[in-house]
C-alpha cells in the first residue's frame, strides 16, 4: 500500500495563522479550539465484475492448435453421447426457493422442514445445521455437492479435422463487498457562538483489502483428428452449490448455537414439540426474498482416447487451456471539509460535514494460466488510480466530558466514480461506494 503525503498539506494549512478576513471571527477561547478523532469507517456498496478472453488467454499460454496445412475437410460422425452423475443445473433445481415446497435436504444431513406445527407460513423451528460456521455475513449457508460426466464417441473420415471450443462466458457477473478500515482526523474551530460554530477537518482513511472478484475456468479445448479415427471425449465436472438464506434477526449466537456446536432445533416430534438437552429452537424465516444461490465450480477434467477406424491409422492431439484469475482492491482516502455544528444541549451536538474527496484506489490482480493442466503463465498486474469529488453529511456529537467526545454519522460521496482495469487477458471494472459511516471517539485540547 502506498502511503499519502498530500494529507501533510491541509494539516499544515490548519496549523497556520489565520488569514486577514473581511469578516472577524469571534475568538474560541472559553472551548478546546483543536480535535483530534480516530475511529472507524465502513463504505458499503463496491461493486466489482470481470471477464476473460479465452482467445488471449489461449494464446499467452501457447495453447492455440493449429491445422495441419493439408486438407483440413472431414466428415464427423456422432456415435453417441451418455450422461452420468449430476449437474449444477440439477442441483440448482432442489437447492433454491421453489413456491409450495416445505422440505430442503443439503450435505451432511443438513436439512429444514417447514413442518414445525406451528403452522406459521415462511417460519419454521424443525430446521439443523451440523456447523455453526454455516451462518456468516448474515446468512444460514448450505452446501449441496454435485458430480457428473459426459462421454461423447465420435466417427472422423476423409482428412484432418481440428476442433476446438471456447470459454467465452467466462466471468465474475459482480460482487457486493463493503470497505472497512480505520480512520483519524483532525479539526480546528474557526467560530464559536452559544448555540453554533464551524470547523474546519481533514482526515485519512485506510481500509483493510477487498476481494474484488474470481474467475476460474476452462478458455480453450481442442482435439486433432486424423482421417480415419473414432475418439470418445469424456468431460466430468464437479463443484458445490451454495445455498445462502439471510437471517438478520440472528444477532446473538447463544439464541442459535446448540451446545454441540451445531445450530437449529431439529424437533423430535412436530405434534409435541420437544427440543433435544441443549439445543436452541430458534425461529428460521424461509421466504422467496431472502434466497440466493451461487455454484461453486471446480475445473472440469477432460480426458480423449482415439483408435484407429475403419480407414485405417489414427492419431489425435489434444489441448486445454484453464484460467483462474483473481483481484484484491486495496483502498485510502484523504478528505477535508467545513464542519457547522449546532449545539442541541451541552453534551449533544448536530454536525453537518461537507467538502472535498480523494480517493485512492489499487487493484491488483494475478491471473494463472495451465497449458493441459500443467502451469503454462502467470499474469500480475497492478491498477492503480486518484479520483476526486465531494462529500455531504450528517453527524452526531455525544460529550462524555468537556474533552472526550463520541461522534456517529454518515456521508453521501459524489460524484459515482466507476474504475477499470484489464491485464491483457482478464478485464472489468470497479465501482467505488455511493456512501459510508463512520464511528469515532475524539478528545478536544
Amino acid at each position: 500500500m502506498k502511503a499519502i503525503p498530500l494529507l501533510l498539506l491541509p494539516l499544515a494549512a490548519m496549523a497556520a495563522e489565520p488569514a486577514a478576513s473581511a469578516v472577524e471571527l469571534e475568538p474560541v477561547d472559553s472551548e478546546p479550539a483543536w480535535r483530534v478523532s480516530v475511529g472507524f469507517r465502513a463504505a458499503p456498496g463496491i461493486k466489482t465484475s470481470a471477464a476473460v478472453d479465452a482467445r488471449a488467454a489461449a494464446a499467452a499460454a501457447g495453447g492455440i492448435l493449429r491445422s495441419s496445412g493439408g486438407s483440413s475437410s472431414a466428415k464427423t460422425e456422432i456415435l453417441g453421447s451418455s450422461s452420468e452423475g449430476t449437474t449444477a443445473s440439477d442441483v440448482l433445481k432442489d437447492a433454491g426457493w421453489s413456491e409450495g415446497r416445505t422440505y430442503w435436504e443439503f450435505d451432511n444431513g443438513d436439512y429444514i422442514n417447514l413442518d414445525d406445527g406451528a403452522n406459521q407460513p415462511g417460519e419454521t423451528q424443525n430446521w439443523h445445521f451440523q456447523s455453526a460456521d454455516d451462518f456468516a455475513d448474515g446468512a444460514v449457508r448450505a452446501r449441496t455437492s454435485y458430480s457428473g460426466t459426459t462421454t461423447t464417441r465420435t466417427r472422423e473420415t476423409g482428412g484432418t479435422s481440428l476442433r476446438e471450443t471456447w470459454g467465452d462466458a467466462l466471468r465474475d457477473g459482480g460482487s457486493d463487498e463493503t470497505a472497512c478500515g480505520a480512520e483519524i482526523r483532525l479539526d480546528r474551530t474557526l467560530w464559536e457562538t452559544e448555540d453554533f460554530g464551524l470547523d474546519l477537518g481533514a482526515g485519512w482513511a485506510w481500509y483493510g483489502d477487498v476481494d474484488g472478484f474470481s474467475v476460474r475456468g476452462r478458455a480453450y479445448a481442442a482435439a486433432k483428428s486424423v482421417a480415419g479415427t473414432e475418439t470418445e471425449t469424456t468431460t466430468k465436472e464437479s463443484g458445490t452449490v451454495v445455498t445462502s438464506i439471510k437471517q438478520p434477526e440472528f444477532q446473538d449466537p447463544a439464541d442459535y448455537v446448540n451446545r454441540d456446536g451445531s445450530m437449529g432445533g431439529a424437533l423430535e416430534d412436530v405434534n409435541a414439540p420437544v427440543v433435544a438437552a441443549g439445543y436452541q429452537a430458534p425461529v428460521l424465516t424461509v421466504e422467496k426474498d431472502r434466497f440466493s444461490t451461487a455454484v461453486e465450480r471446480n475445473p472440469p477434467q477432460t480426458t480423449v482416447k482415439t483408435s484407429g477406424g475403419a480407414s485405417g491409422a489414427s492419431k489425435t492431439t489434444s489441448r486445454t487451456v484453464d484460467v483462474q484469475s483473481d483481484g484484491t482492491l486495496s483502498l485510502q482516502e484523504l478528505r477535508l471539509g467545513v464542519r457547522p455544528f449546532w449545539k442541541v444541549t451541552r453534551w449533544l451536538s448536530l454536525r453537518g460535514d461537507v467538502g472535498f474527496l480523494a480517493v485512492y484506489s489499487e487493484l491488483e490482480t494475478e491471473t494463472r494460466l495451465f497449458r493441459d493442466g500443467a502451469p503454462a503463465a502467470t499474469i500480475r498486474k497492478d491498477d492503480d488510480d486518484w479520483t476526486f469529488g465531494g462529500y455531504a453529511g450528517l453527524a452526531l456529537d455525544f460529550a462524555a466530558t468537556d474533552e472526550l467526545v463520541f461522534s456517529v454519522g454518515a456521508e453521501a460521496r459524489f460524484p459515482h466514480e466507476k474504475l477499470h482495469f484489464g491485464d491483457g487477458v482478464v478485464s472489468g471494472s470497479v465501482e467505488l461506494a455511493e456512501w459510508s459511516a463512520f464511528a469515532s471517539v475524539g478528545w478536544r485540547f
